[in-house]
């Protein structure tokens, strides 16, 4: 797909750098995917400039990580929730540096909305996945997100099927057990993994309330990315969630899932990707629909 840039600066960091690029509001049933590569953030000037954004507790997190690199990541984590969320808040209501947070009753992070009381937009909801070499943040309005990112060269240390029939439910069990091929079986089971991690984080209630073996993750027919929810006791499926399943700078698998609004009459859900350095570079990657 053609990518475009929206907003590119010099990289020059001794003077102060520009506001972000202010977006309009996902829709409804939409999600705005954001990802930064670590890797691509060299300049200790910006990482320095990125730690002034965070609050106290937040730098104490970061500086308490052993090793350069995971202070770096925690750091970019950070950076890219708050960077992300301000993009959206279009009446310059909110500075980066000034969003509070708090957690619900089961721990996920939210944004403390209560303290912006000027604020015309409607609350984002938003969600947070990284590995070594990836950050993610996903957000929508009106609907709870959760997003999850796992490496596509993930090694599974253990038998695939034995750590399948130890987390996961039976019909996926017996998914896999067609498979065949032992690649083609790692990287089904890497999806099954991301896509219930996504679910779960989505419900926010933690993975007590929602053990992997209590739901089946299956492929919805007639579609590429798109997948249903079926309650194991049950065997039901229902409409009640959304799924996508997409690819992420060649490297990693990112599963989005976005709890369905009953006012958007059964409408697929729509995903809009950017990868970005927050203040020098943002980049339109892909726009995908999921039913």
């Amino acid at each position: 797909m053609r990518t475009s840039v929206i907003s590119k600066m010099q990289r020059s960091f001794s003077i102060e750098l520009p506001s972000l690029v202010p977006l309009q509001l996902p829709s409804r049933m939409e999600t705005h995917l954001w990802y930064v590569v670590p890797e691509e953030v060299k300049s200790k000037s910006l990482l320095k400039h990125y730690s002034q954004l965070l609050s106290p507790p937040e730098k104490d997190k970061v500086l308490r990580m052993r090793g350069d690199e995971l202070q770096k990541n925690a750091l970019l984590a950070r950076t890219l929730v708050r960077t992300t969320i301000a993009r959206y808040q279009t009446n310059n209501v909110v500075d980066p540096r000034t969003l509070m947070f708090k957690k619900n009753m089961y721990g996920k992070p939210e944004v403390d909305w209560q303290n912006y009381k000027n604020c015309d937009n409607p609350p984002l909801h938003f969600n947070i996945s990284h590995t070594d070499s990836l950050i993610a943040c996903g957000v929508t309005v009106y609907v709870p997100v959760g997003i999850d990112l796992e490496d596509k060269g993930r090694k599974i240390k253990h038998d695939v099927l034995a750590l399948a029939e130890r987390f996961y439910s039976t019909d996926e069990v017996k998914f896999l057990s067609t498979i065949p091929d032992p690649e083609v079986q790692r990287k089904e089971f890497i999806k099954l993994w991301t896509l219930k991690e996504a679910y779960v984080k989505a419900l926010g209630k933690g993975f007590s309330a929602a053990p992997f073996s209590t739901f089946t993750i299956q492929p919805k027919a007639g579609t590429t990315g798109g997948y249903n929810l079926c309650k194991e006791k049950t065997k039901k499926c229902n409409g009640e969630w959304k799924f996508g399943l997409l690819e992420l700078a060649d490297s990693h698998y990112a599963a989005i899932c976005i709890e369905d609004d009953q006012a958007s009459g059964g409408a697929p859900m729509r995903v809009i990707v950017w990868k970005t350095i927050p203040f020098v570079e943002d980049e339109l990657i892909s726009e995908s629909r999921f039913l």
